[in-house]
């Protein structure tokens, strides 16, 4: 998942910090457009933009950025294999553009504001001009822009896809921010373990439900965010459901996953998922058809034999979901008004 989650969690670290951001991508490259990571004066950094190749030229360039204070653009061609280019030769066979921004209190405040939103569910764009770097504006659908901009706002189409547009005769960055994705894992067995712990590293939000105390324990699920005991009617009263939500339905009790299964079944989510073959699934829903965008057997199809490999197959599947276009997932759109 994106490194921008990360990212916003360490906004409150005292260190001055450079946010570096991937504007533009041609050809072939380790990141597309939106990949962020976090320097700091002191000289780590959070996330990565490459697999290596860049980010120590660009611990170099930041070193200005934190003396001036000032935005700037990297070009990076990546095409060349020696080292005339710029002195890495590492022939990725791509270009890239990169935005440098010093972290001010108010880029802060802002970010800050973003996480906010985000844990409420609410996506939210934001704006850089390219023409007059270091302006920038935050908008989410129900609330006010925030942040540093002069002139009219663009109209601009909700879109997953981040890059540079051209609007109204400037040149813009436009990237969306969409909350956290959450898995939530109903059965706290065995091999509920390791696809909580690769779900929590590839980027999701995890919460593990179960009506058994014994199973359901922080030593058993040390990554997951949120540990919730109690039978399924119980839990279901407990859990406000989003779009951004996975649901993984693996108690390997029959009649628990019936009843979980069946009221799930209407919410609006984005994963529902169902350990067991297919059949038992058409059990579960008393031999009626199963439902599209329930995937029953769940996990892609690699051949996936024990908890381990069924796991990242389950992960894998979720990643492809959530990686897909907008429109083809979401009904949500909107315009930003002039």
């Amino acid at each position: 998942m994106e490194d921008f989650y990360q990212i916003l969690d360490f906004l409150d670290c005292p260190e001055a910090k450079v946010l570096a951001t991937i504007i533009s991508v041609k050809g072939s490259a380790y990141k597309k457009e939106g990949s962020s990571m976090l320097f700091f004066s002191d000289g780590s950094q959070i996330g990565m933009l490459t697999a290596g190749c860049l980010e120590q030229d660009l611990a170099l360039k930041v070193r200005e950025v934190f003396k001036k204070q000032e935005t700037m653009i990297l070009r990076y061609d990546l095409y060349m294999e020696d080292d005339l280019n710029w002195g890495q030769g590492s022939g990725c066979n791509g270009t890239l553009e990169i935005l440098l921004e010093p972290v001010t209190e108010q880029l802060t405040e802002d970010l800050l504001l973003v996480k906010d939103l985000l844990k409420q569910h609410k996506p939210v764009i934001v704006l850089k001009k390219l023409d007059d770097l270091g302006e920038y504006i935050f908008i989410e659908e129900d609330g006010e822009p925030f942040g540093q901009w002069s002139g009219s706002l663009p109209t601009i189409e909700f879109t997953s896809k981040s890059g540079i547009v051209t609007k109204d005769g400037s040149t813009v960055y436009q990237q969306t921010f969409h909350p956290k994705p959450r898995l939530i894992v109903f059965g706290a067995g065995p091999d509920a373990k390791p696809l909580a712990a690769l779900a929590a590293k590839t980027g999701f939000s995890v919460v593990i439900c179960d009506w058994r105390e014994a199973y359901c324990q922080n030593e058993n699920f040390p990554a997951a965010d949120q540990l919730l005991v109690g039978f399924p009617k119980d839990l279901l009263k407990q859990i406000s459901f989003s779009p951004y939500d996975f649901v993984v339905i693996m108690t390997h009790q029959f009649k628990r996953d019936q009843e979980l299964l069946t009221k799930i079944l209407h919410e609006n989510i984005k994963y529902l998922g169902v350990l067991g073959p297919r059949e038992r699934t058409r059990r579960l829903l008393n031999y009626e058809e199963i439902p599209h965008g329930i995937f029953s057997p769940i996990g892609a199809s690699i051949g996936a034999k024990g908890p381990v490999e069924i796991a990242v197959s389950v992960v894998a599947q979720m990643i492809e979901v959530w990686r897909k276009p907008s429109h083809e997932r979401v009904e949500l759109l909107w315009t930003i008004p002039d």
